[in-house]
């Protein structure tokens, strides 16, 4: 078992672990009870409490993993879940084969596999399962009196119904999270990064050991578009820079709209030469860029900061590179 990488939108790692735990434990303990009851068959009691044992232990196991942080991949839990198989396909036939009482509990797995698990991986794992629900047919005499077929046909049906809707409630509800995503991650206007994940982009930077470098740029008497063309002229300005920024940042950049007309860019590994290159290629992609027609151009004005030779948190590599555009600003001060 190892640290989990997602390799799947609908992987729930942690919470597919947690499940999996409760799971095996509450399938076990019910297990165990219903071997005790009275009527229930006891030929192979002991085996069927070493499976039921092996099932709590396995689920107290998962939980302390899951408490530890440790989690698998999507392909790992596959195995896992179909290697589980043969211990529930021995369980049903301590149980009573054709009439065991575990088998409506593979309607756990069922649930379990339909919700965590991709189609190209549930199907198969659903296959199987129902496989195990009919093993029963291979070597109890009594299957067909009790009419087992009609119920194995009966439970196949089930689980494949069970697997169409609970694919399409996921697939609807990994969708609905993704624009939540979006929505939380993305500025609106120009669908470059915000604020929020700006900030965050910044943090995890600045605790990579080649450091980061901070770009900010504005434009130049922004207001005046504003005011002479209206807004919906400046929001098309954006936009186009926006564009324009965007198609010359390296690749693992990252370019976010601040708020208003201040962007910024995140250069990982980038010293002051190479911001250098960066604010270049800004500047021609903004002189370059396709204005709505009422505007014939924008001049920006830029600053940037170098961690850690700048500064060494956020904040401070911020307000070093604020403090350099207000000075740049001042400079560069354009009546349009």
């Amino acid at each position: 078992m190892a640290a989990n990488t997602i390799d799947d939108s609908r992987d729930e790692g942690p919470l597919a672990d947690l499940t999996s735990a409760g799971m095996w434990t509450t399938a076990g303990l019910i297990g165990a009870s219903m071997f005790l009851l009275p009527g229930a068959p006891h030929a192979h009691l002991a085996v069927g409490l070493a499976i039921a044992a092996a099932a709590v232990a396995w689920g107290t196991t998962s939980l302390l993993l899951w408490h530890r942080r440790w989690t698998m991949s999507l392909a790992q839990r596959a195995i896992v879940t179909a290697g589980t198989a043969p211990l529930v396909t021995a369980a049903i036939w301590a149980s009573g084969g054709a009439s065991s009482f575990l088998q409506p509990l593979l309607l756990f797995t069922a649930m379990f596999v339909s919700y965590f698990f991709p189609p190209r991986l549930a199907w198969p794992l659903m296959v199987m399962f129902a496989g195990v629900y009919s093993s029963p047919l291979l070597y109890d005499a009594t299957a067909v009196d009790q009419n087992f077929p009609a119920r194995a046909a009966g439970f196949a049906i089930a689980l494949a119904g069970a697997t169409v809707v609970m694919q399409l409630l996921k697939r609807r509800l990994v969708r609905a999270e993704e624009r939540q995503r979006v929505m939380a991650e993305r500025d609106p206007l120009t669908d470059l990064h915000n604020r929020r994940s700006f900030d965050a982009a910044l943090e995890e930077a600045l605790e990579a050991p080649n450091g980061v470098a901070l770009v900010l740029f504005d434009f130049d008497a922004f207001k005046a578009i504003n005011d002479r063309h209206g807004h919906p002229v400046g929001d098309a300005v954006l936009q186009a820079v926006a564009v324009a920024c965007n198609g010359v940042i390296r690749e693992g950049d990252s370019l976010a709209r601040l708020g208003g007309d201040e962007f910024a860019v995140l250069a990982p590994h980038a010293g002051s030469a190479g911001v250098a290159r960066i604010v270049a290629a800004l500047e021609d992609a903004i002189a370059d860029a396709e204005m709505p027609p009422q505007v014939s151009n924008v001049a920006a004005s830029f600053a940037w900061a170098v961690a850690p030779q700048d500064a060494v948190t956020a904040s401070d590599l911020l307000d070093c590179a604020d403090q350099r555009l207000l000075y740049r600003k001042r400079l560069n001060k354009t009546t349009f």
